[in-house]
């Protein structure tokens, strides 16, 4: 039986069920096929014609898929080709952090379409934060085109719901409704995580981590966080705590941030004073090496993944740095994993928010609702 073929005697619910899965597989086969031919998807995709000629037709009318013109050449008439319209809707990436805010948007195959920042004080009142916020967004937004879906990151614990559980970081963030506030702003659906984890699955989506499938990622200098993708998925937790080191990192033996605020210098000019040959500056890159490998540690110890990313501030230490992070992890663990440093810069973080979003959006086949 084909997956259009609805069978004899089956109920409402199950022909709804049937034509999910049949927009579910011509949206998967579409993504991976570009300007595909309505022969070519009846072979791949086990569908009949007039099955695919329907769904086609009501994804055409969503704005999800585009036909092109038929290729000239050949013998024969030539067959109409169809592809996935990725400018259809766009997502929008948030990341709040004390002193930042950070939007990024991006079409529905993630291409980046728009970037904004805003500088922010730790003190600032929540509701002034998340004003400025608004507009950063909506700014962005107008250089992208219509926002589908938006996915928010931010230090501390955020439930399955969205909601900051804690956050000692953000003055008055402990209790606010993340989601639910963000999607107001564009009236559709989002998503909210902790912004160690969605860097993590930033990494995987667009970064060094994209063929790995269990990753530890290190969110350092400020703000500094962990993250985990276990099995290619960001692994959130029970209640969104996943990867919080909390009480450990108050510990000057883990916290790399502790470090560069105790020399009282940023990551730039340590390591490249380092480089320069100036003893202190040697002396501070090895305790900043020491330390974001003993908040790895935790980690490898127990998922043993295949790969340990340093996103974050400290990446500007280069290969020197990422060798050394190794060293010491190889004094701490059992089995060491391969290390590598993010190449995502500020990104990280946002596009992690945004794939996010347009799993949970993609999941409804791209059926917009608040």
């Amino acid at each position: 039986m084909t997956p259009s073929d609805p069978g004899a005697g089956l109920a409402g619910a199950d022909t709804t069920l049937v034509r999910r899965w049949n927009r579910r597989t011509v949206l998967s086969t579409l993504r991976e096929n570009p300007q595909i031919t309505l022969a070519t998807m009846t072979k791949l995709t086990g569908l009949s014609r007039p099955t695919l000629s329907a769904v086609l037709e009501e994804l055409t009318q969503r704005g999800l898929v585009q036909a092109h013109a038929p290729a000239t050449g050949g013998s024969g008439r030539p067959a109409r080709r169809y592809g996935f319209r990725a400018t259809a809707g766009y997502a929008l990436g948030l990341h709040f952090s004390p002193s930042k805010v950070l939007a990024l948007a991006t079409d529905l195959d993630g291409s980046i379409t728009a970037r904004g920042s805003i500088e922010m004080s730790p003190g600032t009142p929540a509701p002034d934060r998340l004003e400025a916020a608004r507009e950063l967004a909506e700014r962005t937004a107008a250089e992208a085109g219509p926002i589908w879906t938006v996915g928010a990151a931010t230090t501390g614990v955020v439930d399955p719901e969205g909601r900051v559980l804690r956050s000692s970081q953000i003055s008055g963030w402990t209790g606010l409704d993340l989601t639910g506030t963000v999607s107001g702003w564009f009236d559709c659906a989002a998503v909210a995580g902790n912004d160690g984890t969605l860097a993590a699955l930033g990494e995987k989506w667009q970064g060094v981590a994209r063929y790995a499938d269990d990753v530890a990622l290190i969110l350092s200098g400020h703000p500094s966080g962990q993250g985990m993708v276990l099995g290619g998925r960001a692994h959130h937790g029970r209640s969104g705590a996943a990867g919080e080191l909390g009480r450990l990192l108050h510990d000057q033996t883990w916290n790399a941030a502790a470090v560069l605020d105790e020399a009282g210098r940023t990551a730039e000019e340590v390591f490249r004073s380092a480089a320069e040959g100036e003893e202190e500056a040697s002396r501070v890159a090895d305790h900043l090496a020491h330390h974001t490998a003993r908040a790895a540690s935790v980690l490898v110890s127990v998922l043993d993944p295949e790969l340990v990313v340093v996103a974050g501030e400290l990446t500007v230490g280069g290969r020197r740095f990422e060798q050394a992070v190794r060293a010491q992890l190889e004094t701490m663990c059992i089995n060491v994993p391969a290390v590598a440093l993010s190449v995502l810069g500020d990104d990280v973080v946002p596009l992690g928010a945004v794939r996010m979003a347009l799993d949970a959006l993609e999941a409804k086949e791209y059926v917009r609702d608040a």
